[in-house]
């Protein structure tokens, strides 16, 4: 019987044995639990703090959006009062070059001296391609507007260069005609031009003997479509310096022109110095203007 108490007696401490190990085992995946909660609770706090400096950053950008935005509304109001201003200015040249003769046809007995008129078209075109430089410089530097900018520009020198010539046209039709005779002297004197001062004259501006323009075409990284400019002196005696002056774009540039290499044909000759003349192609000049990421030269 003794032995029957003993087999007992091991029995139950063998499953005390079992259950002290199951309880320590419980205690090991209740702590266990407790670290993940408490990491859990950690990266919870930590993306709570991404989130509301996500959302300080949000409404920073927001304003700076908002900001920039009626910046950009104001400078396009000042670009559209500047393109009427010069609208109503082409206008009214356009009108006092028509009267211009009538007037002189009128009854006069004393001549006065003509007054001198003093072109204010690069006045104007500075202070639009101010105006659109600082449009220009709210969009990034691959921005798509750039494109629809750089048009808009051209559009508006093109503009106050054809009021320049009507002006100059005006001028030239104001003068008195000539007698008859002097006007068969003339033509025969025309006649008696060689070729190549006839193709000479041809290149002038209309109404004016003495001022030559030279079509400049030019490309950019920003747009496929080429820009082109008239800079008023002849080919050959454009310089570097005219050709910056002309395009009137900020920051560091290379420039890149089309020329004709004796020993490689037709390439690409890279101008550094402001006096170095622009070489021509077939009566124009042809360039590249190009971004300088560098610090410029």
């Amino acid at each position: 019987r003794s032995s029957d108490l003993q087999g007992v007696k091991d029995a139950l401490q063998q499953r005390m044995v079992q259950q002290e190990s199951s309880i320590l085992q419980l205690k090991q995946e209740l702590l266990r639990m407790s670290m993940a909660k408490d990491e859990l609770f950690s990266q919870n706090l930590d993306l709570q703090r991404k989130i509301e400096e996500r959302s300080r950053l949000l409404g920073e950008f927001k304003r700076e959006l908002g900001q920039k935005d009626r910046m950009l509304q104001q400078h396009q109001a000042k670009l559209e009062e500047a393109v009427r201003k010069l609208a109503e200015a082409s206008h009214i040249k356009v009108l006092a070059c028509s009267c211009r003769p009538a007037q002189d046809n009128g009854v006069s007995t004393t001549a006065a001296k003509p007054t001198p008129q003093v072109y204010r078209g690069t006045d104007d075109l500075q202070i639009v391609r101010d105006s659109l430089r600082s449009l220009r410089n709210n969009f990034s530097n691959h921005d798509p507007q750039h494109h629809t900018i750089d048009t808009l520009e051209q559009g508006i020198a093109s503009l106050l260069e054809r009021m320049h010539i009507a002006e100059i046209q005006g001028r030239g039709a104001s003068k008195p005609p000539v007698k008859p005779s002097m006007n068969r002297g003339f033509s025969t004197e025309r006649e008696s031009w060689s070729p190549n001062t006839k193709a000479h004259r041809s290149h002038t501006s209309p109404g004016s003997s003495s001022t030559a323009y030279t079509k400049v075409v030019y490309f950019t990284d920003r747009s496929l479509v080429p820009f082109m400019v008239n800079i008023p002196k002849r080919l050959g005696e454009v310089a570097l310096k005219d050709f910056k002056e002309a395009i009137d774009r900020e920051g560091n540039y290379r420039y890149h022109f089309k020329a004709l290499d004796p020993e490689f044909g037709t390439v690409k000759e890279e101008l550094f110095h402001d006096h170095d003349i622009v070489p021509g192609w077939e009566g124009k000049i042809v360039g590249w203007v190009e971004e300088d990421p560098g610090d410029g030269r």
